[in-house]
């Protein structure tokens, strides 16, 4: 995402939460309240029908559980070790306002920062980096939302269980100019 100040803030993840991603009231994505756009809830029917699916799912799953989400937030300014690690630990908002629960005993979530150096915060200014730091959580929950609708569902199989993704319990949804934003996690390019 590209800030007023010139600087550009963006996130990939890749998506596994012991959480939920998605209101059980709703169907909408967590991720997508707050959004630039408001959120859109799916047909009552088809959310009834994901409702009745889930369950179905999580059940026939033997294997303990095992989770993670992984992010990478990125900027092209100038940080310093403290600053990336200020940014890394204000992206884990973005993880909690698109995963709830999120940071369980069964997950491993964890956000790495990168900077390119590119272009110099002003040195000057204590709140200088506050912008960033506000985007890069943003971009991080917008990722989520991304990675979530370009997953594919999979059956582990022999005990291994069945994973519906999203798309298979509410079908694919048309992408929206939120949804469309340069965040990493695309339909172009799935991250999870």
């Amino acid at each position: 995402m590209l800030l007023p100040s010139g600087r550009t803030v963006g996130a990939l993840v890749v998506v596994n939460a012991a959480g939920s991603v998605l209101d059980p009231r709703t169907g909408v994505l967590y991720g997508e309240y707050g959004a630039a756009e408001p959120a859109v809830a799916p047909p009552a029917e088809v959310h009834e029908a994901a409702q009745r699916r889930l369950p179905q799912a999580r059940d026939a799953d033997t294997r303990p559980p095992l989770n993670t989400t992984l992010a990478v937030v990125a900027t092209d300014a100038d940080l310093s070790r403290a600053q990336a690690q200020k940014l890394a630990g204000t992206a884990h908002d973005g993880l909690a306002r698109a995963i709830r629960p999120v940071h369980l005993l069964t997950d491993g979530d964890t956000v790495f920062a990168l900077a390119t150096g590119r272009q110099a915060l002003d040195a000057e200014s204590p709140v200088a980096l506050n912008p960033l730091l506000a985007a890069g959580a943003e971009a991080v929950a917008r990722a989520i939302v991304k990675a979530v609708r370009a997953a594919t569902g999979t059956d582990g199989g022999d005990g291994g269980g069945a994973y519906p993704a999203y798309s298979d319990l509410y079908g694919a949804r048309p992408r929206t100019e939120h949804a469309a934003g340069g965040c990493g996690g695309g339909t172009e390019s799935p991250s999870a």
